[in-house]
């Protein structure tokens, strides 16, 4: 299934988004592992020196302890306090940046071993006739015992630097792939926006560019996110009734001019006549009576294009009134009963009015224009029955007839404009613009015109309208 273009960008954030937050998980871990590392060198560089610099106050101490025993100075003394003060200091130092249990655990027999020997030293100073503890000289095993200190923290150091060495090569190597992945990531992005969305929007500006109405196109490929196919699919249905209209707007034009030449013919024949001088009487008011019919059937026409054009031009109004659809209706069925002498018009309506909000004009324009396509479109003859019955928020004005009838696929298709029958188009005369006239027209009075039909058993046309709403578009009279 395409994914739509929010589904691709939301596919491409979160692809992005998680190479992004693995590398960054995975950077984190790397510097905390090398900050650790540091942390744990920078606490054996201080645990070194610290044991460095006890080392270097013992000996001093023991230097300035054997020069007090032999000359006897006060100087002596003062330098072995200051000594000792200063191996007290680099002890607690060194106890502050133990690195394990194992440093600990010879810090603490280190600093067993400080306190005996300055407690051996204290003994000998304030006692020196008494005889001194059988170990005479402890400062050579705490010296060896502060390099063990010393090597123990070099040692770990280095194991320390050798494990950050490794946690920088990784790094480095985490840096490499983290660069693949989202160039990976970005090729794959740029990859689907190529796919989904360049080349289909790519295709659609081809196929809008190439269209020219009236010569062969090539459809818009349905290809790319669902947003991109809706846009091809909805552009190959444009072009398709724009090709529908075209074929319908020369066929109107044909029936145009078919049905132009009959009314000229006939006006050319009468004015032909009375050129001559010869018609009798009786014939020159038959010529008359047909000249009055073509130039009235050429009125309509012309007043149907005049309407079309209204229409698709937003400019229909209509000069509302309170009238009687009772009344309207009737009008029409009793100027249309002597057009037939094959058909006979059934009328039902109920016996009070029927007060209407509408255009009296437009209406009746409507309901001539049902009951003449239900004469027309019955050329055998027969019934024609027109109801008035009640509907939802409103009355239905049901016309119906014996006729031809209308293929289910052209149910819908007969309501737009220079669209006709297929069955009648070359035998029933008319140009295609009456039922999508009255169509707009009841639809700006809020209501609506529907069909049904079977072909071969006649059809009934609803001419839907509302008593109390008003239409939106209007003038009121």
């Amino acid at each position: 299934m395409t994914p739509s273009l929010r589904g691709q960008r939301a596919g491409s954030a979160i692809l992005l988004g998680l190479v992004t937050l693995v590398t960054a998980g995975a950077l984190i871990a790397v510097t905390t592992w090398m900050k650790r590392d540091s942390v744990y060198l920078w606490q054996a560089s201080e645990s070194v020196r610290a044991a460095a610099e006890l080392e270097i106050a013992l000996l001093r101490h023991g230097r300035e302890r054997r020069l007090l025993e032999v000359t006897g100075a006060a100087e002596h003394l003062r330098a072995m306090k200051e000594a000792e003060a200063q191996a007290r200091f680099w002890l607690e130092q060194a106890r502050g940046h133990v690195g394990g249990a194992h440093e600990a655990q010879l810090l603490e027999e280190l600093r067993r071993e400080v306190e005996v020997y300055f407690t051996w030293v204290r003994t000998g100073l304030e006692a020196p006739s008494q005889p001194r503890a059988p170990k005479a000289e402890p400062l050579r095993d705490i010296v060896e015992r502060t390099k063990r200190l010393v090597d123990l923290n070099v040692t770990d150091a280095r194991e320390r630097m050798e494990e950050a060495q490794t946690w920088n090569r990784r790094a480095n190597i985490l840096g490499l792939v983290a660069v693949l992945g989202l160039l990976s990531g970005i090729g794959a992005v740029l990859w689907a926006e190529r796919r989904f969305v360049y080349r289909p929007v790519a295709a659609i500006q081809k196929a809008l560019v190439s269209f020219r109405l009236g010569t062969s196109w090539t459809p818009a490929p349905e290809i790319g996110a669902a947003e991109l196919r809706d846009i091809a699919r909805a552009f190959n249905e444009m072009v398709s009734r724009l090709e529908r209209q075209r074929e319908a707007q020369v066929s109107f034009l044909a029936g145009v001019a078919h049905d132009l030449r009959n009314p000229l013919q006939a006006l050319k024949l009468a004015a032909s006549g009375a050129e001559s001088g010869r018609i009798p009487p009786e014939r020159a008011q038959q010529r008359l009576a047909m000249v009055e019919r073509q130039v009235e059937r050429l009125g309509r026409m012309v007043d149907d294009l005049l309407d079309t054009t209204r229409i698709e031009a937003g400019q229909l109004k209509l000069h509302l009134g309170e009238h009687d659809l009772s009344e309207l209706v009737r009008e029409a069925v009793e100027l249309h009963r002597p057009m037939s002498s094959r058909h006979v018009l059934e009328l039902q309506v109920p016996d009070q009015p029927i007060p209407l909000c509408c255009d009296a004009t437009r209406i009746s324009q409507v309901l001539n224009n049902l009951l003449s396509n239900a004469i027309k479109y019955s050329p055998e003859g027969g019934p024609v029955r027109i109801r008035v019955v009640p509907a939802e928020d409103g009355y239905c004005v049901a016309v119906t007839d014996s006729g031809v009838g209308i293929p289910p696929s052209e149910k819908e298709s007969i309501f737009e404009p220079f669209r006709r029958g297929s069955s009648t188009r070359g035998t029933i005369p008319g140009v295609g613009l009456g039922l999508a006239v009255a169509r707009k027209i009841l639809a700006a009075h809020g209501g609506a015109l529907d069909v049904e039909s079977e072909p071969g058993r006649g059809s009934t046309f609803y001419a839907k309208l509302p008593v109390t709403r008003q239409a939106p578009d209007s003038t009121p009279s």
